[in-house]
């Protein structure tokens, strides 16, 4: 017998014993998830607000750009999300990012080449750090291996030009006021920056507070443009 074949018969065993199924819902089928989860992620699309990619009312006459955009315009050029943050999406980003799903890393990159691409040309991406203590207890960091997999389909280079300078408490329950602060001092920004084009990347945009102010860094250390690229964005209520 041969390697190839002694291969083909452990994955079949596998795979009977152990049948894939859809990373969010838990139907048995072939891919990381299933038609049904995949329907149920809902995108978004124009029009929204010039920098901070949030949606406005199709049906309504609203300006370029959003209310908080105008009194307190962020560092990054613009910002865009595929999808809001709920639902089967939802789903599948806590499951990529808290049960060590990484085989969504790749279908939740093509999410996002396919419905929210940069608005202006980038140079390279850049995925927000986690602290190497965070990085250890997960084994992962989810924005650097959604930056790789978004980095293969759109032809661009990852580098790591930005750091966690502070393990910061988790941001989720804070208040907005408070992530805000929270994320002050919190990154450093490194070498080969000024004058580059940077796509930043995470996992959601809900108050900005972290991209906002890793674009500040980048901005700071001479980027001539910083795109924020998430999956998901909150909107609305739970914002």
């Amino acid at each position: 017998m041969t390697v190839s074949f002694l291969h083909e018969l452990r994955d079949g065993l596998l795979s009977l014993l152990f049948p894939p199924r859809c990373a969010v819902c838990g139907t048995l089928q072939e891919a990381v998830y299933c038609d049904a989860c995949r329907e149920g992620m809902v995108r978004i699309g124009e029009p929204w607000c010039a920098q901070c990619g949030l949606p406005f009312d199709p049906l309504a006459h609203a300006p370029e750009h959003c209310e908080e955009c105008r009194s307190d315009p962020p560092h990054f050029d613009a910002a865009r999300a595929a999808g809001r943050y709920g639902g089967s999406l939802r789903l599948a980003i806590h499951a990529f990012k808290y049960a060590g799903v990484r085989a969504l890393a790749a279908p939740l990159a093509a999410l996002i080449a396919d419905a929210a691409p940069p608005p202006i040309p980038i140079d390279c991406l850049t995925p927000v750090p986690l602290h190497p203590a965070r990085e250890a207890m997960r084994g992962y960091n989810q924005s650097r291996l959604l930056a790789e997999e978004l980095g293969a389909q759109w032809c661009l280079p990852v580098e790591e030009l930005l750091r966690r300078t502070r393990n910061i408490p988790p941001q989720q329950q804070l208040p907005r006021e408070e992530r805000r602060r929270n994320v002050h001092g919190a990154f450093a920004a490194g070498d080969g920056i000024a004058g580059r084009a940077i796509g930043l990347v995470d996992d959601v945009y809900t108050t900005g507070s972290t991209l906002r102010e890793c674009s500040r860094l980048l901005k700071a250390a001479g980027a001539s443009r910083v795109v924020a690229i998430t999956i998901a964005r909150t909107v609305g209520e739970t914002q």
